[in-house]
């Protein structure tokens, strides 16, 4: 990782001193300028004489029976899982090579009744450990277009911190593109931060008035420092009385530089998960990007990446659109608790193949979510031996702990009050044991892992019932690093 991050220091040092060389005789470009000469510079250095990979941003619409199907492309723009096990919501967008969301694929806008677009949907459960493959037998279809009164409440908030300040210009003409783009029905508020997050327009669904306080103020509040995670909490905040029925969205446009918040990712992802507040976070120039990501990731958002003007606002164009043109699928997902690799397929006339997009989610959620993970691990009566039916949730956990190679816990086996103490105490900590070396036995290292029998000491329900005795004999796996 070191290596890489000090070669790409150099490969940029290089662009930046010949980029100094060849220009002695010209004017010094800065800011926007400067950036996106450097980033060609990049593209000419990695692609050569071939054409480097486009960028494709929604822009316009165009129907099914009017498009190059040749030319068509279809990705899972975002994932919720919110609803889990209930459901999963797959928000997909199928487009052509110049920027045109297509319609007409689904109901309730589908004109061909006899055509079924989208063939299938399939997961694959697991990420390191015993994947396997699950199959998704009823899922359902749904498109949204801009005649379904959606009404978002969206949080776009800008990083005004000193190493923004050069791009200000882009900032305040993409902003207003956004604005401009809402819905009557839509309510936008409008934010920047440096060290603290200030709100320049607050909620409204006006866009006249929006655009009026934001023109106001707009050039206030560039400052030395940044508080990303800060500003992001907060904007959430203006979303937490949203109605139930408005997907509530933050936009940010930052370089993911943070010197001065006081929140972090852990909370961030905690508080966007219970409001269910969807984060977009928009990467400018050499940013910071693997910290976006994850949240962008683990909130139902999308991580987008700005090296030029033309893309950034081309990305806010894209941001709309794409909230407001989606095919939404979704159905009842295979019971796994862990990584989910979800791929679904569409068939057009005029194509000899089909089209396949992917994506994924985790329902492990967040880690940071609880330090206490409670997994149903089964023993026979009386009997320190993990019956078979438990044998996945073994397999989840080591995958679960595959995938976060820091990961440790603690092994605490509980029971009911049936029984003497002493008795209780030791069947504990035998199933405890066992639960450990099972793990083990499939490749986790014992340093990694400790366990505890606590007896009848620590119910978390009344031993008065059998569903109470049933949630004390239980299996948790206490998080004491990650």
């Amino acid at each position: 990782m070191n290596l890489n991050r000090n070669i790409k220091f150099i490969f940029i040092i290089a662009i930046l001193f010949s980029l100094l060389i060849s220009s002695c005789s010209t004017p010094r470009k800065t800011g926007f300028a400067l950036q996106k000469e450097i980033w060609e510079e990049e593209q000419k250095l990695k692609y050569g004489d071939s054409e480097p990979p486009k960028e494709i941003y929604l822009s316009d619409t165009k129907p099914i029976d009017s498009v190059d199907v040749n030319q068509l492309i279809f990705d899972m723009y975002r994932l919720e899982p919110l609803d889990y096990p209930k459901e999963i919501r797959l928000f997909a967008r199928v487009y052509d090579s110049l920027g045109n969301f297509v319609t007409n694929m689904a109901d309730p806008y589908k004109k061909d009744k006899s055509k079924n677009y989208f063939t299938s949907v399939r997961e694959e459960l697991g990420k390191t450990y015993n994947i396997r493959q699950a199959a998704v037998d009823k899922f359902n279809v749904r498109e949204y277009g801009a005649d379904d009164s959606i009404a978002y409440d969206i949080v776009f908030t800008v990083d005004y911190s000193g190493s923004m300040e050069a791009i200000k210009s882009a900032i305040f003409e993409g902003t207003e593109i956004f604005v401009k783009m809402k819905f009557p029905q839509d309510r936008i508020a409008l934010g920047t931060f440096n060290r603290t997050l200030d709100i320049k327009v607050p909620l409204s669904k006006d866009t006249s008035v929006i655009l009026n306080q934001y023109r106001a103020n707009r050039n206030q509040g560039f400052g030395l420092f940044s508080g990303v995670y800060d500003a992001m909490y907060g904007s959430m905040e203006l979303l937490k009385d949203s109605p139930k029925d408005n997907p509530k969205v933050v936009v940010i446009l930052t370089d993911g530089d943070d010197n001065y918040s006081k929140k972090n990712i852990d909370s961030l992802i905690k508080r966007a998960n219970a409001i269910e507040a969807h984060i977009f976070c928009v990467a400018f120039g050499y940013s910071k990007d693997e910290s976006l990501k994850t949240i962008a990731e683990y909130t139902g958002g999308k991580f987008y990446k700005a090296h030029t003007k033309e893309q950034l606002i081309a990305i806010f164009k894209d941001i709309y659109m794409s909230l407001r043109h989606f095919y939404k699928i979704y159905y009842v997902p295979p019971t796994y608790w862990g990584y989910h690799k979800v791929f679904a397929a569409i068939s057009v006339d005029g194509r000899t193949d089909s089209l396949v997009a992917e994506g994924f989610y985790d329902t492990t959620g967040w880690l940071a979510l609880s330090d206490t993970v409670v997994r149903p691990i089964n023993f026979d009566f009386d009997k320190a031996i993990i019956k078979p039916e438990s044998y996945q949730t073994i397999d989840e956990l080591v995958d679960l702990m595959m995938t976060w190679p820091n990961l440790k816990f603690d092994i605490q086996g509980h029971t009911d009050n049936v029984g003497t103490i002493e008795y209780n105490q030791i069947l504990s900590e035998k199933r405890a044991e066992a639960v450990f070396e099972a793990l083990v036995s499939r490749g986790i290292e014992e340093r990694r892992l400790r366990y505890r029998g606590f007896g009848m000491s620590k119910p978390i329900a009344p031993n008065d019932t059998e569903v109470g005795r049933a949630k004390n004999r239980r299996t948790e796996f206490i998080i004491i690093a990650k």
